[in-house]
């Protein structure tokens, strides 16, 4: 293969073998958390070998060939000094989500951000005190529990209702919340860990709750690239005009191309004032120096990651349906979740869990599959475990017959 000084391949040159999401690589060398093993709260330390990882939400994929020219390329020149992201920079990101999701973003809403959720916390410290109440809706990506509780904010829950296998909003509880001292309301759009886009109707409901009692929206769409259906990604800010004033919206495309050990973020915020006070305390902690590498990798994976991401999300795709399709034949008990997004798939064990006292631990010890443990999502979350799917179909396939034969033996 032949590349440009840019590290974009030549046209037409993108093999399909270059592709292809069926290699097994050994991740242990390189101090992946997913495949270590190793003891803390979410991933229980396990005796001996052969445990299948399917639990944190990094894929088991090599990133999109031109990102990796580019970083090789990056890594021969050998001066890895300061870098800054000029204004092509918010070029590329502006060209990717109006491509990718119709949303025509201002460049000039852009701010430069290391991460999401470091920019999170960033927005909490800036928007509202100590005290003040932050809603999620749970069960959620956990560590919105801890940015709320570590920066001294109140932790406010939205149950999610769980109707005929889906989540749906209990808009009245939300109002419950929001009217017991809510300043911000963190969303997470798509949403992890059930794959759910939500759709614009039900953010203009919420959107509505959240103008009546005056509260910011922090909206951390970090999973709304892999589209596995038809529905569209709906970016909060687009909405309304009243829903763009009071939302910070959260992009990086590190789930996307499995580029999480390379970060890099970006914060669109279009109020003017919010946007000049947030970019101050950000330079006032140091967040806006761009990483080298980072910033390399996300404007090679906006710029050619297309075909890549073309070719990912069939995959994923399939390997949600053989998950959906093992679990309705093999595995009793268990009731995925299909997502709309993302290469993870919630599911529904409740129903084993009480069998085998703790269904996390189960596939653990009798199957050695680990999965991400339900309870660790917040309330709600009890009894389910999540699964990704973003790995090789033979991995997987092993995974769930693993899985069947520990329940078989039942």
């Amino acid at each position: 293969m032949t590349y440009s000084q840019t590290g974009v391949p030549s046209a037409g040159k993108l093999a399909a073998e270059e592709r292809s999401f069926d290699a097994i690589y050994d991740r242990s060398q390189f101090g992946s958390a997913k495949w270590a093993n190793q003891w803390d709260e979410f991933s229980p330390r396990v005796e001996g070998d052969g445990l299948v990882s399917l639990w944190t939400a990094d894929m088991d994929f090599r990133a999109p060939e031109p990102v990796i020219a580019r970083l090789r390329e990056a890594v021969d020149h050998g001066i890895y000094g300061y870098t800054k992201r000029d204004p092509h920079h918010y070029e590329i990101v502006k060209s990717w989500f109006e491509r990718r999701h119709g949303w025509s973003v201002g460049i000039e809403t852009l701010l430069p951000a290391p991460a999401i959720m470091p920019s999170v916390a960033a927005i909490l410290r800036t928007f509202t005190q100590p005290g003040d109440g932050v809603i999620v809706q749970a069960p959620v990506y956990s560590p919105y529990f801890q940015v709320i509780r570590d920066n001294g904010r109140n932790l406010l829950i939205n149950r999610l209702r769980l109707a005929n296998g889906a989540y749906e909003l209990d808009l009245d509880d939300f109002e419950r919340q929001a009217a017991s001292g809510a300043r911000a309301f963190l969303l997470c759009n798509p949403h992890n860990p059930a794959g759910k886009a939500w759709t614009r109707e039900e953010l203009q409901s919420l959107d509505a709750l959240c103008e009546r009692y005056g509260i910011l929206v922090i909206s951390d769409d970090i999973h709304c690239d892999i589209r596995l259906n038809e529905r569209p990604h709906i970016v909060y800010s687009s909405i309304s005009d009243g829903a763009a004033a009071r939302s910070f919206i959260c992009t990086a495309p590190t789930k996307t191309f499995n580029l999480a050990g390379v970060p890099a973020a970006t914060l669109s915020v279009a109020d003017p004032k919010r946007r000049e006070e947030l970019f101050q305390v950000m330079q006032a902690s140091f967040m806006l120096n761009a990483n080298y590498f980072g910033r390399l990798a996300l404007e090679m994976a906006y710029t050619s990651g297309d075909p890549w991401l073309d070719a990912l999300t069939p995959y994923v795709r399939e390997n949600v349906r053989l998950v959906c399709d093992t679990a309705a034949s093999a595995l009793p008990g268990v009731l995925p979740m299909r997502p709309d997004a993302s290469f993870l798939v919630w599911l529904d064990a409740r129903e084993l869990d009480a069998r085998v006292n703790g269904v996390h631990r189960f596939f653990v010890e009798r199957a050695g599959v680990n999965l991400y443990d339900g309870r660790v999502y917040g309330p709600g979350g009890e009894g389910f475990i999540r699964l990704n799917v973003g790995c090789p179909r033979s991995v997987l396939a092993e995974a769930l017959e693993r899985m069947t034969s520990a329940l078989r033996s039942l």
